[in-house]
């Protein structure tokens, strides 16, 4: 390769060369827990909007690959399009911090459907997603905070993602996959307003790239060919998206662990951002019970205030993005911890949260975006307690261990009857287990 190759076709060399790394154990430990952390969410996510919107809207031809949670086998590019959808929609999948992005979403779903319409291995699939998050998550580092000031970067480089994944389900060359990587990121969006407003569009971005990933891989394994400087060109990605960025993560070689092992698994269902406030807060209970909170100060990075400050939500979407309520929740509802919905604000919990007030610190922007913390004071009885988060419960700093993994599967796929039936499955799952074989209704 020149050393004027275009980033997709470096990432494309990347990837066929490290391919069979993406076999060896421990990857194969940390893609099956990312497909056991999507499977959940996804299955949660099925029975609402906008997985069964889609289903009602497009009254798909039936396929080859299974819709999550529904009972339905759909063609490959809407089954993922569905899975991915859903899979976003309980905020509750897996970030990576360094990109601001979901990859598990939009990845796992794209991987699922090829998997399923080609009757793959479990082994070959978890490849196909490690190769995914590999990909993805360089493109998303790479177009970093400016891109995400307005782009939903989970719609962006996740169709890169996807597309990678799909792609390496087929064994794709390294031209095959290049092609395929700049076919997605045309096709690729997402816009940072579906999310700031009272809307229920944000999940279609992860659906959307999911179903962008599946088509581009096949288009480019029927010979179509993409603009291999889509990315860093005149008019390609970075510059039409606000990225500033010379695209040196794509660029560097793969030498360092896997990306699988730097990801973030939520432990709370609500917007990321909003993480270590809550710990803060719930670190916070036990002096706050039984008294009356006169003050609440949230030191935390800009980004968290700008998408998740939303002072007086009035709406679930809302709850979800909103600092000041999730706080309260925290400090005053035992519901609001871990993996239950967010509390509908009560006249309690209302005058907590018109008591927090919420800034951003240079001391937080300065590790933003690869680490994610917050300070949180609380003034009661006169008394004042303070408790420093410099890393959020999920992340690669504080991740959830197997346990803990199981727990919030078993809460958040609303199967709890069937639930630990579903886990040993996975867990059991031998690499030459074909998925078609996998019963995950």
């Amino acid at each position: 390769m020149s050393t004027g190759a275009g980033v997709v076709e470096v990432l494309a060399t990347q990837a066929v060369e490290h391919r069979e790394r993406m076999l060896e154990p421990e990857v194969q430990r940390w893609a099956r827990r990312a497909f056991i952390d999507w499977l959940g969410v996804c299955l949660g996510g099925s029975t609402g909007l906008p997985a069964q919107s889609l289903l009602a809207g497009l009254t798909p031809a039936s396929g080859s690959s299974r819709v999550v949670g529904t009972g339905e086998r759909l063609a490959a590019p809407v089954a993922a399009m569905i899975n991915g959808a859903a899979a976003h929609t309980l905020e509750l999948d897996d970030i990576y911090a360094p990109g601001l992005y979901h990859p598990g979403a939009p990845t796992v779903a794209a991987a699922f459907a090829e998997a399923d319409r080609t009757d793959a291995s479990f082994g070959r699939l978890l490849r196909a997603i490690a190769v995914g998050y590999e990909v993805g998550c360089r493109v998303a580092a790479d177009l970093g905070p400016a891109h995400y000031a307005h782009w939903h970067t989970t719609g962006t480089a996740g169709a890169l993602g996807s597309a990678a994944a799909a792609a390496d389900l087929h064994d794709a060359d390294a031209d095959a996959l290049a092609n395929a990587l700049s076919l997605a990121a045309t096709m690729c969006g997402g816009l940072q307003q579906t999310f700031r407003s009272d809307a229920a569009g944000k999940p279609m971005h992860a659906g959307a790239a999911a179903q962008a990933g599946v088509v581009a891989a096949a288009a480019a394994r029927g010979g179509l060919s993409g603009a291999l400087d889509v990315l860093e060109g005149p008019a390609g990605l970075a510059v039409a998206t606000g990225a500033d960025t010379d695209w040196a993560t794509c660029r560097a070689g793969w030498n360092e662990a896997p990306v699988l092992e730097r990801i973030t698994v939520k432990p709370y269902q609500c917007c990321g951002h909003a993480f270590a406030p809550i710990d803060g807060a719930l670190a916070l209970r036990a002096h706050v019970q039984g008294h009356e909170v006169q003050e609440i100060v949230v030191e935390t990075y800009s980004t968290a205030v700008a998408v998740a400050g939303i002072a007086e939500p009035v709406s679930l979407a809302e709850r979800r993005f909103s600092i000041p309520h999730l706080v309260a929740a925290a400090l005053t509802h035992d519901s609001a911890a871990r993996f239950e919905p967010g509390v509908e604000a009560d006249e309690k919990l209302l005058a907590v949260a018109r008591r927090v007030r919420l800034t951003a610190v240079p001391e937080f922007d300065e590790r933003f975006p690869a680490r994610r913390g917050a300070r949180v004071a609380v003034v009661v009885d006169g008394e004042r307690y303070v408790v420093d988060v410099p890393d959020r419960s999920g992340s690669p700093e504080k991740p959830l261990d197997d346990e803990q993994l199981g727990a919030k599967f078993v809460s958040a796929s609303g199967r709890k009857s069937r639930a630990d039936d579903l886990l040993a499955q996975l867990g059991a799952a031998a690499a030459d287990t074909p998925v078609r074989e996998l019963d995950l209704a």
